[in-house]
């Protein structure tokens, strides 16, 4: 398409499930399900009528969620709906209500979600659960905040058959449940669970000037701690979602959100949330001030979907009627090369030299490794004697040498990198 669009969505949300794009279309009062070419594949009609319309959808593998505003101007309403038998059934209603420690105001949440497989064969009427990771997970004994039981959504199996279980005790690499399975299961079958909800609200309890991030019980909606900080205020993007982009952590299950050109990965695992690390996108227009906005971002896979309502290709901006979906990647790929000369001024006599050093750096602002970085000069008389090409070290740094000519004049530099 000439002006970029895709999806064309007629609303500001949208999530994604094994290649569908899904909308909450209040409208029509239906889940809408779409490729990624636009075209629409299904709708699945809603059995509660939705009246608001939703600022940001959520999957959770099993679960479909929404934000929405409340009845009052200062409160918000998160549900949580299920596709059965070709209708999106409303499952679970939290609302969060104006009061004299809080106020509400949000455009994105997420909710804290977690997928492993069964290890080994699980025959129906057995209360033992082995599972390939989190059997320990947070070393909470699968509880809620609350201290209700956890529930693993098990299945689909080979069948089709799925259920919902609670978990009792953990074990070593596994988990009792309360009662007996009724279905049975072969090794890699999935097991889905949920925990938390994590609300990006513009209050820090009843006051404006800065945001805070709530921490949700996502079985009753209770309300678990805040995290006050300006980061918090005026995000509207967040998902949950297993990262691998991290050399120093490796596989991390992690809260992301966009701020301004960024999107950043916090550790929910700690009380003080750290980060990661941060992503920079290409949310800005040609005058590489003014912002596009994200209103919804899901990842899958190593894809990162933002829905935009325009974007920026080829120096050009493009202004959409609709919503779309704009890429990245959670792939390492060249996003960054920086020149420094040390020291910038030599004298020319074909003598003085100047360290010239390469700094190559990935959308995580992480240094790329062994990729060669081509010198060049515009002096006829100066050049480059310290080699070119030059690879990148651990450091992401490629550095060469320049000896001056004999003109006093300014010399342009130029190092280029390839991107694979």
């Amino acid at each position: 398409m000439a002006d970029y669009e895709n999806l064309k969505l007629m609303k500001r949300n949208f999530t994604v499930d094994q290649g569908y794009f899904y909308m909450f279309d209040e409208a029509q009062d239906n889940l809408l399900q779409k490729t990624d070419d636009g075209n629409t594949s299904f709708t699945y009609p809603f059995d509660t009528l939705m009246t608001k319309e939703v600022l940001s959808a959520e999957f959770d593998g099993v679960y479909f969620w929404s934000l929405e505003e409340g009845s009052g101007s200062n409160d918000m309403i998160i549900k949580q709906w299920k596709i059965d038998n070709y209708i999106c059934k409303l499952q679970k209603t939290f609302n969060f209500v104006e009061s004299g420690s809080h106020k509400y105001e949000s455009e994105a949440f997420s909710v804290e979600h977690y997928h492993t497989t069964l290890d080994g064969v699980t025959a129906s009427g057995t209360n033992t659960l082995y599972l390939n990771k989190y059997s320990d997970h947070y070393s909470m004994n699968f509880t809620t905040t609350s201290g209700d039981p956890l529930t693993l959504h098990l299945g689909p199996n080979s069948n089709g058959e799925e259920e919902d279980v609670e978990v009792n005790t953990t074990i070593s690499g596994a988990v009792t449940i309360g009662g007996n399975t009724q279905y049975g299961y072969t090794s890699g079958d999935k097991v889905n669970y949920y925990t938390h909800i994590w609300m990006f609200n513009n209050y820090n309890g009843i006051d404006s000037s800065t945001g805070a991030l709530y921490k949700i019980d996502a079985y009753t909606g209770d309300y678990i701690t805040k995290y006050p900080g300006g980061a918090y205020k005026d995000v509207s993007a967040a998902t949950f979602y297993n990262v691998d982009s991290f050399t120093d952590y490796g596989n991390v299950d992690t809260l992301a959100y966009v701020k301004g050109t960024n999107t950043l990965f916090i550790d929910i695992s700690q009380p003080t949330l750290p980060y990661y690390g941060s992503m920079v996108m290409d949310n800005v227009k040609k005058d590489e001030a003014t912002l596009i906005k994200i209103y919804d971002m899901v990842m899958d896979d190593q894809n990162v979907y933002r829905l935009q309502q325009g974007a920026t290709y080829y120096g050009y901006d493009y202004a959409w009627t609709y919503y779309s979906y704009q890429l990245s990647s959670l792939d390492s790929f060249v996003t960054s090369i920086s020149l420094v000369a040390y020291p910038a001024i030599i004298a020319a006599n074909q003598v003085s030299t100047s360290d010239i050093i390469a700094m190559v750096k990935d959308q995580f602002l992480q240094p790329i490794i062994s990729r060669l970085v081509y010198f060049s000069d515009d002096n006829t008389l100066g050049e480059i004697t310290g080699g070119t090409p030059i690879n990148t070290d651990s450091n992401g740094k490629a550095q060469t040498v320049y000896k001056s000519g004999t003109d006093a004049t300014e010399v342009k530099i130029t190092a280029v990198v390839e991107q694979t």
